[in-house]
């Protein structure tokens, strides 16, 4: 007798294939966080790596270097060490990173931002020096958070030399000015009070473990190393300046600080009232260029503040008009897409991870190197 072969019913087939789905359903958000674990490790890796390279750069000349380096006479426009013409610290350490290659073809005679060949003279031979910017707008691995989105840049070689003409010299990293409004004693801010005056920035001395225009000694920090924030992640911006991101690195600009604004250690409620201004304008005058250079000091280039605790849900802001980068006091903080807080390296060399929900006043005692307010994750 014949046996007769029977396949699946339909219903059966359906069966099958939800549960397949429903498998995969389950198995997927595993595997994405098994993915972000991976690129977490890999982030906190660079920012160890790159703890190392100032702690060796600290053994080589006894201190760190200055978040923006000054330009090496002669040069055209004098000496500068200013957010705008100098060197980040992130260049000053190619050195220390593997990277002394690109160190090298700095001449540290011109801006960061020069475009034109500068003649090199080797006795009767003159050579045309690759010009800063160009020679920065190289990817460093180092330099990038994995779980982060790539700032929008097309690679752009010039046809002749190579020279590389598209920024995507990108960096996810920024050094710490501590737990003031930033930049330096000599910055001037909108008066609140009279828009069309300044008052001075009576910061007295910069508290955090790095400063803009001098170079800090481990001995500098006396809050202790391991009690002293040295870098902390930010998020890259998306170049967009007609969409507002608060997630990604996009920052408002020519919001005047409000009255009475403390540039050491704000409140809570000043942060709250600043970061509303800030976002009520956002709309008309905000910055997308976050860390789309790491030859280039300033907040949201190479360097952030602790003011504000990581991922805060306003956005970073500072009050000049005429800036077209971070090169300015202000709001910075660390940022990251990592769930529920950011990276920080501090100042021994190890990782911490810093929850969202951190208390304010820890975290700005973490970020402040020598006032005597100790602050401790545990």
């Amino acid at each position: 007798m014949k046996r007769i072969q029977r396949g699946f019913t339909l219903v059966e087939l359906l069966v099958v294939i939800t549960i397949i789905g429903i498998l995969v359903a389950l198995l997927l958000p595993a595997v994405q966080a098994a993915r972000e674990a991976g690129r977490r490790m890999s982030c906190g890796n660079n920012l160890k790596q790159l703890a190392l390279s100032f702690h060796n750069y600290e053994s080589a000349f006894k201190k760190v270097p200055r978040l923006a380096s000054h330009i090496i006479l002669p040069n055209p426009i004098g000496v500068q060490d200013s957010n705008w013409y100098g060197y980040s610290a992130h260049t000053m350490i190619l050195p220390y990173i593997e990277q002394k290659s690109i160190f090298d073809q700095f001449g540290f005679r011109e801006a960061h931002f020069n475009i034109t060949p500068l003649p090199v003279f080797l006795g009767s031979s003159t050579l045309a020096q690759i010009p800063a910017l160009y020679n920065s707008h190289r990817r460093i691995p180092a330099f990038l958070c994995p779980s982060d989105l790539a700032f929008p840049a097309v690679s752009d070689p010039q046809p002749v030399t190579g020279w590389e003409r598209g920024d995507i010299g990108w960096n996810n990293y920024g050094c710490s000015e501590g737990s003031n409004t930033g930049y330096d004693g000599g910055f001037n801010v909108l008066n609140p009070v009279a828009p069309g005056n300044v008052v001075p920035f009576l910061l007295g001395d910069q508290n955090g473990f790095f400063k803009r225009n001098a170079e800090t000694a481990f001995s500098d920090i006396v809050d202790g190393l391991s009690n002293t924030i040295m870098m902390a992640e930010f998020n890259k911006g998306d170049n967009n300046p007609f969409t507002f991101n608060i997630v990604g690195g996009d920052f408002v600009y020519g919001i005047a600080l409000p009255a009475g604004w403390r540039h050491q250690f704000p409140t809570q409620a000043m942060i709250e009232t600043y970061g509303q201004n800030c976002l009520v304008s956002n709309g008309t005058n905000h910055r997308s260029v976050a860390g789309w250079r790491w030859v280039a000091p300033g907040f949201y280039n190479t360097a952030i503040n602790t003011i504000a605790p990581p991922n805060w849900r306003l956005p970073a802001c500072m009050p000049c008009i005429g800036c077209g980068q971070g090169d300015s006091g202000g709001i910075f903080p660390s940022r990251s897409r990592h769930n529920n807080g950011s990276q920080h390296a501090m100042g021994d060399g190890s990782v911490q991870f810093v929850s969202n929900s951190v208390n304010l006043i820890t975290y700005q005692w973490l970020g402040s190197a020598k006032g005597g307010d100790v602050g401790t994750l545990e």
